[in-house]
């Protein structure tokens, strides 16, 4: 088995890598061939994002009904949300046949002046049976849209962004961080069970909050958060990543939570010894995993045992979290060349030259861990992490080869 790598970017970086049955979809925003964006407003730059879509699945042999997960990541001022996603939505409706791919949607910062949203996608590009994962009473949306909660393809299970929403799409526990948490990760155990796996077929769990604390209150948070959300893990746990968001699909959402399961007990703990570790001891939170021929490497970190962060800046960060990477890699006999997939997740303030320069950094970095065609990337601005003083936390994900 080799890697393919399919790009429509200016640099010639993969805008999409297949391996193994599945093809991993970068970060698109509405770009020309110079990298500008090339289209205003939600739904002109919806459009252009999901033509360029559509032209990588057509290289890779795919087609937009193979896709089983998107993600959108978008910006807006938060009285605008309801409106923007008003206008997505009509534009993904006449793309997308019910049941269409999960969706998990996220208000944050994008990395290029004018961008309105971003999206990523996983996509099956074989013939694997599919079942559709529609647990009955689970939450709905408000409004009928082509989406689905989750898709069990062999012996993964591709699960979208669970909210602390009625079977009405209202809020429940509004301004309770404890109350939604519970309900979401409630709901993504629900989910679990419906694709024949548990909390223990976890691989992947990202968690999305919003919280503009600064100093010791975000770690106090999200160990509050935690102290929560520890009752719905294994043990250990799925590794996966903590980020602090502007907001979601809902004003009065505080939490989402999405996850990639794989079924079977066959299956590699990636935990290095004397790694950095989280603030709460003996989690048994984990670094990574290694089932079949995928490997799930969670969002790395620059800090010591204890979740402090280590380096003032993002060069060195970045680097400490390459090399984590390369470590937890290393425990299931991987290296940079196995990784198909990067989240890149970094907080950077200030006007676009500033934000542009920071990016700039994080990228050179990665070029001296990738320096060939590389990963596809998402890359997004957030509002910060579980602990403080961080800079950057980055995910990978890899196929084995043979």
């Amino acid at each position: 088995m080799r890697m393919r790598s399919f790009s429509t970017g200016k640099d010639g970086a993969p805008q999409a890598v297949a391996a193994g049955g599945l093809l991993f979809v970068g970060g698109l925003m509405a770009t020309d061939d110079k990298g500008d964006i090339a289209a205003t407003g939600v739904a002109g730059q919806a459009r252009l994002i999901f033509e360029r879509l559509a032209g990588l699945l057509r290289q890779a042999g795919a087609g937009m009904a193979d896709i089983v997960k998107h993600n959108v990541y978008f910006t807006c001022e938060p009285g605008a949300v309801g409106a923007f996603l008003e206008e997505l939505d009509a534009v993904r409706a006449g793309i997308f046949s019910a049941p269409g791919p999960t969706t998990t949607e996220i208000r944050c910062g994008l990395d290029k002046p004018g961008a309105l949203l971003m999206i990523d996608a996983w996509v099956v590009t074989d013939d694997t049976p599919r079942e559709l994962l529609d647990p009955p009473g689970h939450w709905r949306w408000q409004r009928a849209l082509p989406f689905v909660q989750g898709w069990k393809v062999g012996d993964m299970l591709f699960i979208g962004g669970q909210r602390s929403l009625d079977r009405q799409g209202k809020v429940l526990g509004l301004g309770d961080i404890e109350v939604q948490t519970d309900e979401a990760f409630r709901n993504l155990d629900t989910m679990l069970r419906a694709g024949g796996g548990d909390r223990h077929s976890l691989m992947r769990q990202n968690t999305y909050f919003r919280f503009f604390g600064q100093g010791r209150e975000v770690t106090d948070y999200w160990e509050k958060m935690t102290n929560v959300r520890r009752r719905y893990m294994a043990v250990p746990s799925a590794a996966g990543a903590g980020l602090r968001i502007q907001g979601m699909g809902d004003a009065d959402e505080l939490i989402q939570v999405e996850g990639i399961g794989v079924l079977g007990e066959d299956k590699q703990r990636l935990q290095p010894a004397n790694h950095w570790d989280w603030s709460i001891p003996n989690t048994q939170f984990t670094q990574g995993w290694k089932i079949g021929r995928l490997a799930f490497i969670g969002g790395q970190i620059s800090a010591d045992d204890k979740a402090r962060a280590v380096g003032a800046d993002m060069e060195t960060q970045t680097r400490n979290v390459f090399n984590f990477i390369r470590r937890t890699l290393a425990e299931g006999g991987l290296d940079e060349s196995d990784v198909a997939k990067l989240y890149i997740y970094y907080h950077a303030e200030g006007d676009w030259p500033r934000i542009e320069a920071t990016r700039a950094v994080s990228e050179r970095v990665q070029r001296e861990f990738y320096p060939a065609a590389g990963p596809a990337v998402t890359a997004i601005r957030v509002a910060g992490f579980a602990f403080e003083n961080l800079l950057i936390e980055i995910e990978a994900m890899a196929v084995t080869r043979d």
